[in-house]
């Protein structure tokens, strides 16, 4: 069962602010039976996925709907900052873009899952990437999330002090969503992933406002990435989001479809209709285990 390790929180009295509500009788009924976290960083693309799992799991009961209808409802809408929705018993929620507006959302979600008394619940991260060295459109099953310094572990500030925390990915979750990659057919790879406080140039790119890197010294940086810490791929994320789930001792996977390859340049040039299908691949790897997984 999911513990809180914190001498200083009454469960019972406890709001989870950003998520919109808190402890009631109704609220443990509700989450009791949660099995999978899916997270990702747009409120359109997880509202659009639990559409999508509540078809492919045939419209299972225990979901959550708007009162009357069969339309899924956003648990989360009154607070505005991130869309929450249950789907049997998976959940499907937004954690917006980088590492801060994430650790916000996983803090609230270990409280609430185990003020429900939650077991054995499997958290993945899906969305994009770019890739380094592999081939645009693969998928990646992450191994460790490396910081931009390049190390291997998620540095915690806590009253002015850093803690390094381990960053690796479950393995055995991992194993299981490539087994369900290959099972698809989806081009998918395992390898480290590499997750930056920012999107330009904390991850070598030459076309943001602002540059203070040349193209020798951007290309220099990437191949050692590649090269010396075997990473595939570059996010803003996992190398947080699987230190916290380490820390909570949950199961944590990162699988991201990569739309470019940086090494090659830092536009992906390519159709909506091919973004869009290369979003949907982990979309679908993830749910492919769900569905197994319910079976």
């Amino acid at each position: 069962m999911l513990r809180v390790n914190n001498p200083n929180i009454d469960a019972a009295q406890d709001r989870w602010y950003h998520l919109g509500f808190g402890p009631s009788d109704g609220v443990k009924t509700m989450f009791e039976d949660v099995k999978f976290v899916c997270m990702g960083g747009k409120d359109k693309r997880m509202e659009d996925y639990a559409k999508y799992l509540h078809q492919v799991l045939h419209e299972p009961a225990n979901s959550v709907y708007e009162e009357g209808t069969k339309d899924l409802r956003n648990l989360s809408a009154s607070a505005g900052r991130y869309c929450m929705y249950k789907v049997g018993s998976a959940l499907s929620v937004s954690h917006g873009m980088g590492m801060p507006s994430f650790q916000i959302l996983l803090n609230e979600l270990f409280k609430l899952l185990a003020y429900a008394e939650c077991e054995d619940v499997s958290f993945i991260r899906l969305g994009t990437s770019g890739g380094l060295g592999i081939e645009p459109g693969t998928t990646v099953v992450s191994k460790q999330g490396y910081s931009s310094m390049l190390k291997p572990y998620f540095t915690q500030v806590v009253c002015g002090k850093e803690t390094n925390y381990d960053s690796m990915c479950d393995e055995s979750l991992r194993s299981q969503l490539l087994a369900c990659g290959k099972r698809l057919g989806t081009k998918i790879v395992a390898g480290n992933t590499m997750s930056c406080n920012g999107f330009y140039e904390e991850q070598g790119r030459l076309d943001g406002a602002m540059c203070t890197f040349t193209p020798e010294e951007k290309m220099a940086f990437l191949r050692k990435a590649h090269d010396e810490c075997g990473i595939v791929n570059i996010e803003m994320e996992t190398n947080m989001f699987a230190a916290m789930c380490n820390r909570f001792r949950v199961k944590g996977a990162s699988i991201c479809v990569t739309i470019l390859d940086r090494m090659n340049g830092d536009a992906a040039g390519i159709t909506e209709a091919e973004y869009k299908r290369r979003e949907r691949q982990p979309l679908e790897v993830v749910a492919e285990l769900i569905k197994s997984s319910s079976t």
